[in-house]
């Protein structure tokens, strides 16, 4: 049964707000779904009023129970995006990702109703995020946690299976590896102890950049689209009444020639077969992390040199590491490789069944080139793992500290560099439109244009004959 509690406006009328309590996820949490009615000015009858509330409340709760909840211009902005991303069509990756969005979309406007929110709402919260301390990042190493596991004489599996944290990430951070914040406050959630005393936080406060503060906004703006559509508003502000925020144009990080060739060079002589195969691939592929990770061993073809790029694997909170299709259409793509890229994976073929071999009945075949090791061997890598594969060879080694994407886009420019026609580029990066790489890679582009132009005019521009040799 609707609950419903009259209110008292400022001017003197009378409001009503229905309160309908459901149980949406089964779990016996009930939630409330709330409406505001108001009598129309005309309806002075307290008969007919009473009858209209109850019959708008009869529909509201049936609309709550069917899981349609009936919205209105009162609706607060957190109401109905919260019901708009439960409906939404999306992939699971990318419904994580607006519910991160949401989380500081609705500290800021989440209370504003539909109706109200103006531009300058929205403008005031991009600027906010775009301040000193709304991100808050880092990363945190072992202090006093290792000592602790050795006084309790506890095992990685066992503080895995407390505290809900990958075996694997417990090891990292005993020998001396770098996790989250978030792992590191689960650790110490599980001793009941503060985060501080058992680990070394090394946290920087940053405001959010161009490109993820334009993120906020195109999903305001995705859902203000949905509740126009829906006639709860008669425009959307986000997009008629305001101008996107303009993003600063960055040039693609990448490793220039020397810097690639001294990568490669230490690479060779890296003993961890894994990280070994993995950055090589990277570099002279181009491929994504997710498309890396989703490599299986009949993906090769040895007798041609070719690597066929066919699926992703992709980290999703509820349900782990999953397999997804490539990033779309063109990304589905045969990479020829050259002999060496051939021989380290002949190599750390060799690694990978003597492994399994060793694991035996342990073992979980899923066909992946980059598997588990340490906990549920076998099992298909978290594409995460790339990161601190990378980070953990390049502070090894000296080099320049850089994301797995930044040898994506050294891979491109080096193609570009060489002479390669951007329509070939972009099959071989797997991207859906040209355009792309002409955004990515304009500074490239042109560098290239410029050293094409040299060189033809070298070759075929006549030279000014040097007078001092003709001078008596």
């Amino acid at each position: 049964m609707a609950n419903i509690t009259p209110r008292t406006n400022k001017d003197g009328s009378v409001s009503y707000l229905i309160r309908v309590y459901v149980d949406e996820d089964g779990n016996g949490k009930q939630k409330v779904k709330s409406k505001t009615w108001k009598p129309p000015a005309n309806m002075t009858s307290q008969k007919k009023i009473e009858k209209e509330l109850q019959k708008t409340a009869a529909i509201f709760e049936e609309q709550v129970k069917k899981g349609l909840i009936a919205f209105d211009g009162n609706t607060t902005f957190a109401q109905y995006s919260e019901e708009w991303l439960r409906n939404a069509n999306i992939a699971v990756k990318t419904k994580e990702r607006y519910e991160d969005l949401l989380k500081r979309i609705n500290q800021g406007i989440g209370h504003i109703r539909l109706s109200k929110l103006e531009a300058r709402h929205i403008r005031e919260l991009e600027k906010n995020l775009g301040e000193a301390g709304v991100k808050q990042c880092g990363y945190a190493e072992d202090k006093a946690f290792s000592d602790l596991l050795s006084k309790k004489k506890l095992s990685y599996a066992a503080v895995s299976r407390l505290s809900g944290v990958a075996a694997s990430t417990v090891s990292a951070v005993c020998n001396g590896r770098h996790i989250s914040i978030e792992k590191a406050q689960q650790l110490a959630g599980a001793f009941n102890c503060k985060t501080e005393d058992l680990f070394k936080l090394n946290i920087s406060s940053e405001g959010l950049s161009d490109k993820t503060i334009l993120h906020h906004h195109r999903l305001i703006s995705c859902i203000l689209g949905a509740a126009k559509k829906e006639r709860l508003i008669p425009f959307n502000v986000a997009s008629e009444h305001m101008d996107t925020p303009k993003v600063r144009r960055t040039q693609a990080d990448f490793l220039d020639d020397n810097e690639a060739r001294l990568f490669v060079e230490k690479l060779l002589n890296e003993e961890d077969l894994r990280i070994k195969t993995a950055l090589m691939l990277l570099i002279y592929t181009g491929v994504r992390r997710g498309e890396l990770c989703g490599l299986e061993w009949r993906d090769i073809d040895r007798e041609k040199n070719i690597i066929n790029i066919l699926r992703a694997s992709q980290y999703q909170r509820k349900n782990g590491v999953t397999t997804v299709p490539t990033k779309n259409g063109s990304s589905e793509r045969p990479l020829k490789v050259p002999q060496i890229v051939i021989d380290v994976l002949d190599e750390y073929k060799r690694f990978y069944d003597n492994a399994r071999e060793e694991y035996g009945s342990e073992w979980t075949e899923s066909g992946r080139i980059f598997v588990n090791m340490d906990n549920s061997p076998g099992k298909p890598l978290n594409p995460d793992t790339i990161n601190r594969w990378l980070n953990k060879f390049t502070e090894k080694n000296g080099l320049k500290k850089i994301h797995p994407h930044s040898l994506r886009h050294t891979f491109a420019t080096i193609q570009i560099y060489s002479g390669v026609s951007i329509k070939t580029v972009q099959a071989r990066t797997g991207h859906a439109q040209a355009s792309t790489i002409y955004n990515t890679y304009l500074h490239q582009i042109k560098s290239a244009d410029e050293a094409a132009t040299e060189a033809i005019d070298n070759i075929l521009t006549p030279k000014p004959k040097d007078d001092r040799k003709n001078a008596v």
